[in-house]
């Protein structure tokens, strides 16, 4: 037994001693992989600092607006109730008028011409100036929107539309004249998700409340005539900053236009937004330039005035 103890000792301390310098070891080697793995840390947060700091100078100028606008997509624009106008009843009564509207407005020689120009201008509009004399086949009929609304976009709405556009408004139709009814319907139909503001039923609301001159369209629609239909509308000086932070909040701009690349006459168009490139336009007379921005320096010459609606209370 003695003999063994004594035998077992030294390979006991030599174990120890083994153990405590691969410990040491062990120890180095740690302290080695921390190292190396604080200075990759450190490497890699700099250089994902100085790409971050590139990329912003870059294209943070379009990035803070972009999240902003966003935003207020997100958590402002569908706050509050909107009133919805009673459309429907409105709807009714015009469906039942068509007669009245085909004898009233049908061949005066005013309206002939301006379909010719209209051909002429917009090739967009041809196939709706050729079936003008089969107009009584659309007159009053139901006019269904599904199809061209979708919830959280602006829908495009074409003045020149068949199921709305040969309908009297005052002494011409809304085909020609009705540019300022269109964009209402447009806001209208986008904020409320009420599909019986048509066209037509907006133009009749506007003939029946006075916002109709021998002008066209009233600017006092876009102010005194929104509060019933639960929209607001304010005056917006004309500056691209002001434009902009108006779409940052959700809100759309109806802009009186001069004769230039939308018509050779007085217009209407709407802007619901804006990239790098310049503003997103619906204009109720022409798909292609609703298909393209415009940018600041091309739209501001031709603006003769213009307004922000958004809810009433927004």
């Amino acid at each position: 037994m003695n003999a063994n103890a004594a035998y077992q000792v030294p390979v006991q301390q030599r174990r120890r001693r083994i153990s405590r310098q691969e410990m040491l070891r062990r120890k180095r080697a740690i302290r080695r992989r921390k190292r190396i793995v604080c200075f990759l840390r450190v490497s890699f947060a700099i250089v994902l600092l100085l790409t971050a700091v590139s990329f912003w100078q870059d294209y943070g100028h379009e990035i803070l607006p972009a999240v902003n606008h966003l935003y207020y997509q997100l958590t402002a624009r569908y706050d509050l109730p909107v009133v919805q106008y009673d459309f429907a009843a409105l709807r009714e009564e015009n469906e039942s008028d068509a007669a009245g509207s085909l004898s009233t407005t049908a061949d005066t020689v005013s309206i002939t011409e301006a379909l010719a120009e209209l051909a002429q201008n917009n090739a967009e509009a041809a196939d709706f100036v050729a079936d003008y004399p089969n107009r009584q086949n659309y007159l009053g009929q139901s006019i269904d929107l599904a199809s061209d609304v979708l919830i959280g976009q602006v829908p495009l709405l074409l003045q020149w539309d068949k199921r709305w556009g040969y309908e009297s408004y005052g002494d011409s139709i809304i085909g020609l004249a009705g540019c300022g009814p269109t964009c209402l319907s447009m806001v209208y139909v986008y904020f409320t998700h009420d599909l019986n503001g048509t066209p037509r039923e907006i133009a009749s609301y506007c003939e029946k409340n006075g916002y109709y001159t021998e002008n066209g369209t009233s600017w006092s629609l876009w102010t005194e005539g929104l509060p019933a239909l639960g929209l607001s509308g304010k005056e917006l000086p004309l500056g691209e900053n002001s434009m902009k932070t108006a779409l940052d909040q959700g809100k759309l701009i109806v802009c009186s236009m001069r004769p230039g690349d939308f018509t050779t006459s007085g217009h209407y168009i709407l802007l619901y937004d804006y990239d790098d490139t310049g503003f997103c336009v619906k204009d109720p007379n022409r798909v292609s330039n609703s298909s393209r921005t415009w940018d600041y320096d091309t739209l501001s010459p031709q603006i003769k005035n213009l307004w922000t609606i958004s809810p009433t209370g927004f």
